[in-house]
């Protein structure tokens, strides 16, 4: 069955996703940062995660030359982060609270939800992606806020729904 880029485009869009940015140090000196929402956990034991990143990206050589990289959970208040670092133009570091994780060197968004440092593992190729894992060796999480998330090429957030106890399933 002949699937066209569009359709699937559109079909995976209705699936939402959590935003983030990953960022990595630079053999060369300085940060190089790009928006993922292909990020997901891998295993527990151990722990391990995995990004995807087009082929066609820039910084497609320097996530490969690099040992670490840290993935920022963004907020629900952090889409100009998601905007900017999605975007192929220079980013001013100046203007974003970061911090450094000294063992890594990975900048860390101070107002991010969560930080998962890792060691980059294995990378695998997925057509016109790459599959890039992670080895992870430090987390933070700091639920001060809602998750940004992205549906339909729109940013959206997400509210608790309250489960009434005579509905939910019950196992027999």
């Amino acid at each position: 069955m002949n699937i066209s880029e569009d359709q699937f485009r559109k079909t995976m869009g209705l699936f939402p996703t959590g935003v983030t940015v990953v960022t990595a140090p630079q053999e060369q000196g300085g940060d190089i940062g790009i928006t993922i929402s292909s990020f997901t956990s891998v295993s527990l034991k151990p722990p391990q995660i995995l990004f995807c990143l087009s082929k066609y990206s820039k910084t497609i050589p320097i996530f490969k030359a690099s040992r670490y990289f840290a993935v920022n959970i963004l907020s629900s208040t952090q889409s100009h982060l998601s905007d900017s670092f999605a975007k192929h133009v220079p980013i001013d570091w100046e203007n974003i609270k970061t911090h450094r994780h000294r063992p890594t060197g990975c900048l860390l968004f101070s107002d991010a939800l969560g930080h998962v440092l890792c060691e980059k593992g294995a990378i695998y190729e997925g057509e016109d992606h790459e599959i890039i894992l992670g080895k992870v060796i430090d987390v933070a999480a700091i639920p001060h806020d809602l998750p940004l998330v992205r549906q339909q090429g729109n940013y959206l957030t997400t509210q608790p729904i309250q489960i009434e106890p005579h509905l939910s399933y019950k196992v027999k």
